[in-house]
């Protein structure tokens, strides 16, 4: 979340004025040094679409230490998630921001406290009754959740060779997330007709057992206020499970499944169209919205300058808007071929569980190689078929 929020920074910020409308959401933060608070905040139809979280900065009063904000949501039948956070906002430590949801017709105060040093908020929140509990909850499990973050961030700091299951820290960071997902759990088991057991559910931090715990609800739980949210989990769970299966017949010495979509210039590409053509063939599934996908656009530009008599590439642009797709094609000036697909049916068919995913085929098409992120590994394998030729 946190990387979520420093990346949306660099996105460019514009302000807002309430302009007379009720303002859904109240801040009132002590020892707060910046002028403003940054607010970003979308919905399910903004994550199925993988569009940007839209953010804006809030000018505040000051009072007597305090800051006082006022804010207002454009559209009322929403479930916002939102986030809160200084405008001297970095990611680069624990509790620097405030999370909550806001449902229809719901009004949220939140009292809150500022440390320069740490840049660290505490906060209550008032608003549901419900909300109020899981806020109650996730404060109980704050140590937990610091401890998590300190070691994650050792780990991070671990060299990679180093990091084993074996390891001290790897097996601690293991046992306090386990810790955390029971607790959640047993939330879920214990009050199935509580409308805080749904933000329990919504807050997981991956999709176990997620359809299962959903299942325990009551139907008023189920139906409730994160209703469109525990929709969206179900619907990307059942995507992620039609992956995983299909993942299982992508592997290195298969073909790989084949495709027709559309170019850039307004023609069908079929995939094995290239097949027994002599060159290796490279697919990069990839989104405008995907950061890392964007950061390693230079090297695979580099790489098809290098080795493009050998080897084709070919990118797969996948949830981009069409006019988005086109203008960043244009403006990157990426020289290879480049199809797009409006929805994620080719991606689950090779089975893509992570952007970037890049494949490497051999000439008749076989999957030579597999790459799930932005990974040095791809080049160094890619040079080495790319010099057989």
């Amino acid at each position: 979340m946190k990387k979520m929020l420093a990346g949306l920074l660099f996105a460019g910020l514009f302000f807002t004025a309430c302009g007379g409308r009720t303002e859904r959401v109240k801040v009132d933060i002590e020892g707060l040094t910046d002028d403003s608070l940054i607010c970003s905040y979308f919905t399910p139809a903004t994550v199925r679409d993988r569009g940007d979280m839209t953010t804006f900065l809030v000018g505040g009063e000051k009072r007597d230490g305090r800051t006082e904000f006022s804010i207002d949501l454009p559209n009322d039948d929403h479930v916002y998630r939102i986030f809160l956070a200084p405008q001297s906002f970095t990611g680069d430590g624990p509790k620097q921001s405030i999370e909550f949801y806001l449902t229809p017709g719901e009004r949220i105060e939140i009292q809150a406290v500022y440390e320069p040093k740490t840049k660290a908020i505490e906060y209550t929140l008032v608003g549901s009754e419900a909300q109020q509990r899981w806020r109650e909850s996730e404060q109980a499990l704050e140590p937990t959740r610091l401890r998590l973050e300190m070691l994650s961030l050792t780990a991070r700091m671990i060299s990679p060779d180093r990091r084993t299951e074996s390891d001290t820290v790897v097996r601690e960071i293991q046992r306090l997330s386990d810790s955390i997902r029971r607790f959640k759990e047993d939330y879920i088991t214990a009050h199935p007709t509580d409308p805080a057991a749904a933000y329990h559910l919504i807050s997981l931090a991956d999709a176990r057992g997620f359809d299962s715990l959903y299942r325990r609800l009551d139907p008023s739980v189920q139906q409730g206020g994160l209703r469109e949210w525990m929709d969206l989990q179900l619907e990307l769970l059942g995507k992620q499970q039609a992956a995983e299966q299909a993942r299982e017949a992508v592997v290195a010495g298969n073909v790989a499944p084949d495709f027709t979509l559309p170019t850039v210039e307004g023609k069908d590409f079929t995939l094995s169209s290239l097949y027994g053509g002599g060159k290796y063939i490279v697919i990069d599934f990839w989104g405008t919205w995907c950061g890392w996908c964007m950061k390693g656009m230079p090297a695979m530009k580099e790489a098809y300058g290098k080795y493009s008599t050998a080897v084709e590439f070919v990118g797969i642009d996948c949830g981009d808007k069409e006019e988005v797709w086109r203008r960043t094609v244009e403006k990157q000036a990426l020289p290879w071929i480049n199809v797009r697909s409006a929805d994620d049916e080719v991606a689950m068919r090779f089975g893509v569980e992570g952007f970037p995913t890049k494949l490497i085929l051999d000439p008749n098409g076989e999957i030579v190689a597999r790459y799930t992120g932005e990974d040095p590994a791809f080049y160094t394998k890619l040079d080495s078929v790319a010099n057989k030729q």
